[in-house]
């Protein structure tokens, strides 16, 4: 093939693309499409720039959505709320029943609680500020080991406070409307 040729399968791509530009912002935001969705949904399937154009517009939206809902003051104040509440109290009985035993070798006491805690706090900053994010850039923005963030993801599951999606590669967390 040319590079003639490869100029033109591509033009001719990129323009059959241009009329699901619109189609897929408007299935996004919920809208009326000017296709039918079942057109949409064949084309998504054979079509990786327009799979990579949903992604991005579900992140966007995400975000967006995410920004305005925590922007309301009860949002912001029940946030802050929880927020201040991950400050760390006082031991358990299992940590006082530990703690009065020796541990073998140079092992130590975790304080999990304290640890997740504060794992918690850096993973809901980074999603706040984000919007969606792939697990592994979670993992990198905050610094810390995946078990580490896979453990705060989950208590902010358990409280409702984030979503989590799958496609065949990899996990992606967002906050959710109503944490």
């Amino acid at each position: 093939m040319t590079k003639q040729n490869t100029k033109k399968s591509t033009d001719t791509a990129l323009r059959e693309c241009e009329k699901y530009e619109l189609a897929i912002t408007n299935f996004v935001l919920g809208e009326k499409m000017n296709i039918p969705e079942a057109e949409l949904f064949n084309h998504l399937a054979k079509c990786k720039s327009c799979q990579g154009d949903l992604r991005n517009w579900r992140a966007t939206h995400a975000m967006l959505c995410a920004k305005e809902y925590d922007s309301r003051p009860e949002i912001k104040q029940k946030n802050e709320a929880f927020i201040k509440n991950l400050v760390y109290s006082t031991p358990t009985k299992v940590e006082k029943s530990v703690s009065s035993q020796s541990l073998p070798g140079n092992r130590v006491l975790i304080d999990i609680k304290n640890e997740v805690k504060q794992d918690v706090k850096t993973v809901y900053s980074i999603l706040k500020t984000h919007g969606e994010l792939p697990l592994p850039s979670i993992v990198e923005k905050a610094n810390l080991k995946e078990y580490r963030v896979r453990n705060a993801i989950c208590c902010m599951g358990l409280n409702d406070m984030v979503l989590l999606s799958k496609d065949d590669k990899t996990a992606y967390a967002r906050l959710t409307q109503n944490p």
